[in-house]
């Protein structure tokens, strides 16, 4: 009796091992990682200084940065208070520099950037004033250095194979103050660099320049070349500031307003209105689309409301565009503001009724037109018949008028109008409206397709509806599911076919109805499909234990029948 006990414990716990590999899940997956990144860079909207030295620190080892803390490590450089706005640094030409290797990439420049390098600067000699450079000193490299032999400033930004160099036009290697500003505009294919020596232009360049990352950028030095540790500077620095636009400093076209229509010879007002994406002064530029002579105007501030007279002497259509300019560039040309100046014919009406009907019945239809100067209209209707057709009216501008008319025979008529305001111009004709009398519908659409299924998996289903017109058909399609779709027109009898899966066991009606071109619908067509409830075994590790041991169901069935279940 013990043994026949112990047998039965075996066998269960055989039996339950073998439900337990079916039920228990299956685990996998992995570990998704994944991290925000705060810039500590980041600048505001209005606030682009990407780092400003101002040399006011007047002692010790470090050059403070008020903008962003890209603070620099002075070696040999010495302090003095004869600065050009209280401290400045001076360097001796030999062994003096300023270390900002730590903030590189963010000093550094994109070729997309628009950047503007400031700074005041003293000298009798010369030598490089900023330079920043790759891991291997040359691909890219960017130097400003006052040239010793003549004094002239240059800008220089190159890699291995091409290059921009700017030299200006002036010599300032004499003892005295001044102020340097280059403007890098990256934002075209070929940057230009611009220099203004103390507040006056000086020279610019326009040229290509390879693709350069900030990233490429990895040593960066004020007095020195970054990389060769030679070309020291010899002289005076203060107050060194580095604007940049990130993508470049973007223009904005202006936003125009004002009348719209008038009479020649007569001068009306425009306002113009450019909001600077930084708030920079602007020029505008003014097209009246007449030939009149145009030209740059202001500058004017960000926002300002400007407002410009003009006349036009000649009857007609005007396009008024506009573009706005800052320092950097040029905005696109506004979209076109009309103006008419005159009388002008109105516009072509519009038509709207049915598009199908029987000889002998009376369909009304809708005709709407306006006026640009909202002069009342006539109307003169063809029906695309041999009635006679006579001007009705008067009608307001942009008024929607109904119309009756009975066509005596059955066929295809095209109807258009066109309308004339008080002073006799007329418009052009509108298009045609093709209306069919005698029309017959399309027929029920037949609707081929599984009518069983399981949820999840796509079917295909044909449509086919017959004109006797030859029309081509267009299908009203439900699927029964919330979903449902209007097709575009199709050859009349040839068969369309569309996929649909249903995500949810059930029963669903799929609908189907038939459209000609002139509106004529079908019935509707109705077939049911079923989507089943299906228990599917999703276990790996059970479906490959089947695989392996196929025979396993006659052992359960012998085992449970030795326990007599």
């Amino acid at each position: 009796m013990k043994n026949k006990y112990y047998n039965k414990i075996i066998i269960l716990s055989i039996i339950f091992l073998f439900i337990g590999a079916s039920v228990i899940p299956s685990i996998s997956g992995y570990t998704n990682q994944s991290y925000n990144k705060t810039p500590t860079n980041s600048l505001s909207n209005d606030d682009y200084v990407n780092v400003y030295w101002k040399f006011n620190d007047c002692s010790g080892s470090t050059l403070a940065d008020s903008a962003h803390n890209y603070d620099g490590s002075i070696s040999g450089a010495t302090w003095t208070t004869s600065g050009y706005s209280g401290c400045a640094l001076i360097f001796d030409g030999i062994d003096d520099y300023v270390n900002l290797n730590t903030h590189t990439a963010e000093i550094a420049l994109n070729k997309t950037d628009d950047v503007i390098y400031s700074f005041y600067f003293k000298s009798t000699t010369g030598g490089i004033i900023y330079s920043s450079t790759s891991s291997v000193g040359y691909n890219p490299a960017m130097t400003i250095e006052l040239i010793p032999n003549n004094g002239t400033l240059m800008f220089k930004i190159w890699t291995l194979v091409c290059g921009i160099s700017l030299y200006s036009t002036g010599s300032y290697n004499d003892g005295a103050w001044h102020h340097a500003e280059f403007y890098f505009n990256g934002i075209t294919a070929n940057p230009t660099v611009t220099l203004y020596v103390d507040n006056t232009y000086d020279t610019k360049i326009t040229h290509w320049l390879c693709e350069i990352s900030n990233t490429d950028f990895k040593k960066t030095r004020l007095g020195m070349h970054a990389y060769s540790s030679s070309d020291y500077y010899e002289g005076y620095l203060d107050e060194f500031k580095i604007v940049k636009f990130e993508g470049g400093n973007k223009q904005v076209t202006p936003i125009i307003d004002g009348p719209t229509y008038g009479d020649p010879n007569v001068y009306y007002d425009f306002t113009f209105i450019t909001n600077d994406p930084e708030g920079d002064d602007i020029l505008l530029y003014v097209n009246w689309d007449d030939g009149y002579p145009d030209e740059w105007i202001g500058p004017y501030a960000s926002g300002e409301e400007v407002v410009l007279s003009h006349k036009w002497p000649v009857d007609g259509l005007y396009n008024i565009t506009a573009r706005s300019q800052d320092s950097w560039g040029k905005s696109h040309s506004s979209a076109p503001y009309q103006i008419r100046i005159g009388n002008h014919p109105p516009e072509a009406p519009t038509i709207k009724g049915p598009r199908y009907g029987e000889d002998y019945d009376e369909l009304t239809y809708k005709f709407k037109a306006t006026d640009f100067e909202n002069h009342n209209l006539y109307y003169y209707i063809d029906w695309g018949d041999d009635d006679p057709d006579v001007w009705i009216g008067p009608y307001n501008s942009g008024e929607e008028i109904s119309v009756n008319h009975i066509w005596y025979f059955e066929g295809d008529y095209a109807i258009k109008a066109r309308v004339r305001d008080i002073k006799n111009l007329q418009s052009e004709w509108s298009e045609e409206y093709l209306i069919r009398l005698g029309d017959e519908p399309p027929s029920i659409p037949d609707i081929n397709g599984p009518r069983v299924g399981s949820p999840g998996v796509e079917y295909d289903y044909s449509f086919r509806s017959y004109d006797p017109e030859g029309d081509n058909v267009s299908y009203h399609i439900k699927w029964g599911d919330g979903d449902e779709l209007i097709t575009t027109y199709y050859t009349s009898g040839s068969d369309l076919t569309l996929s649909h899966k249903w995500d949810e066991e059930g029963k669903y009606k799929i609908s189907a109805r038939a459209n000609d071109t002139f509106g004529y619908l079908s019935d509707w067509k109705e077939i049911t499909v079923t989507m089943p409830r299906e228990k599917i075994v999703s276990n790996p590790f059970f479906i490959k234990f089947l695989e392996h041991f196929q025979n396993i169901f006659p052992i359960l069935h012998l085992l449970l029948s030795q326990l007599g279940l």
